[in-house]
């Protein structure tokens, strides 16, 4: 049995959505099949109550390039850190402020605005101006090719270098197992569940363009896979690339879940469902939001 098969399932809740978005882990050979509701932990709150409301649009994005970047209260270092921004989230800009220099680096505060909706200032050497707007985006060039490997000894034939990845997960490393991963893939670059585990270990550490990059080569790998599909939807969505979440979320409404029989079937596409219904709300498209809701009822 292979590593994939003993994992278990997670969630990665998205903060600042008033949904559950639900990402899956592949479900193991033999394993008994997890109760329906054994993934699901609402607040409550459902994307028909809360997601209609959004913030008004903006003139100008960016998107950040080095993070986790502090999005803070006022336009100093000293002010309060509202929250961390992650690399390749996408904020709408506000307004253009001061120029200062920081660390030998001038450059401007901007006062900018999550998808969320939550606003505050960052320091623009962290930014790339002039994104495109959601609903806009041109999906398939976003697809980012996996970073390489850095840090591992030479030499290390693939075997050792999953079984060390797999150590320094299980120890709780997962930067270090990041790259033994990544040195594993360039030697065996057709191993999916390489590339599966690979982006767990991305959504840990809230790395979510490079999770979705791990998972785009999972489901080239694959393409039925329901799972893979799910959680690239899932990266997707975190770093606000809304056209491309609707994409593959689309495709994994139509397939088959793994490892589930009988009403598990159901209750991980209605999951997958919820999902989808929060891409569509996120892209400005209620009506899409509407028909994925229909078809979700009639499951």
């Amino acid at each position: 049995m292979n590593k994939l098969s003993q994992r278990r399932w997670r969630l990665f809740p998205l903060v600042g959505l008033a949904v559950l978005l639900v990402l899956f882990t592949l479900p193991g050979c033999g394993e008994e099949e997890p109760p329906a509701d054994s993934t699901l932990n609402l607040t409550g709150e459902t994307p028909e109550a809360t997601a209609e409301v959004a913030p008004p649009p903006a003139e100008e994005y960016a998107r950040v390039t080095e993070g986790p970047l502090n999005l803070r209260r006022e336009p100093d270092t000293e002010a309060a850190i509202l929250r961390q921004l992650y690399t390749g989230l996408r904020v709408e800009i506000i307004s253009r402020g001061r120029l200062e220099e920081l660390g030998g680096v001038s450059d401007y505060w901007y006062e900018v605005r999550t998808a969320e909706g939550e606003e505050g200032y960052v320091f623009g050497a962290f930014l790339n101006l002039n994104a495109e707007p959601p609903g806009r985006v041109n999906s398939h060039e976003e697809i980012a090719e996996l970073p390489q490997s850095s840090g591992v000894p030479a030499g290390l034939d693939a075997i050792a270098l999953y079984a060390e990845a797999e150590r320094l997960s299980s120890a709780g490393d997962t930067r270090r197992a990041v790259d033994y991963y990544l040195a594993a893939l360039e030697l065996t670059p057709e191993n999916a569940d390489g590339y599966f585990d690979l982006s767990e270990l991305y959504f840990e550490v809230e790395d979510y363009p490079d999770a979705a990059a791990a998972l785009e080569h999972f489901i080239r790998l694959r393409p039925e896979s329901f799972w893979g599909h799910n959680n690239l939807g899932l990266a997707y969505i975190r770093y606000s690339n809304y056209p491309r979440a609707i994409a593959v979320l689309e495709r994994a409404v139509q397939l088959s879940p793994e490892g589930r029989t009988g009403s598990g079937v159901t209750s991980a596409l209605q999951l997958s469902y919820k999902n989808l219904i929060a891409a569509y709300m996120a892209n400005g498209d209620p009506d899409g939001a509407d028909r994925a809701r229909s078809r979700r009822d009639e499951l």
